[in-house]
Parts: structure tokens; sequence; C-alpha cells
């Protein structure tokens, strides 16, 4: 994880939900790359990816209230 040297409640939120919507894409890759395979690694990867979401939608939550 890249330190950004802001600290402030939005900055940090921020990097969190760009954190995660990387992630997001990473598992989302390892989805596309399994699929077919293996199933016990494709209910893994959709397992994460649901994870990822609901974070990034708690984050973007978050944000939308700080700003309010």
């Amino acid at each position: 994880i890249e330190e950004t040297h802001k600290h402030s409640i939005q900055a940090i939120l921020e990097e969190s939900l760009h954190h995660e919507l990387h992630a997001l894409g990473l598992y989302k890759s390892l989805l596309d790359a399994v699929e077919d395979a293996s199933v016990y690694l494709e209910e893994y990867a959709r397992t994460k990816i649901g994870q990822e979401e609901q974070h990034s939608l708690e984050l973007k939550k978050m944000l939308r209230d700080f700003s309010s």
C-alpha cells in the first residue's frame, strides 16, 4: 500500500476506496483465469468479489455522508 502522507478522514476513506476497487479488479481477473477450471477457486473468487463490493459500497456511503 502506497503511503500518500495525507491523513484527513476524507483522504483516508478515498485511499481505502481506491485499494478496495483495485482488489476487486484483481479478484475479477482471478475469476476470469479460473472459470471452468476449478469450482473451488471460482467460489473463492466470487466470495471475495462480493466482500470487496460490499466494502466499496460502505466506503462510498461513508464518503457521501462525510461530504454532506
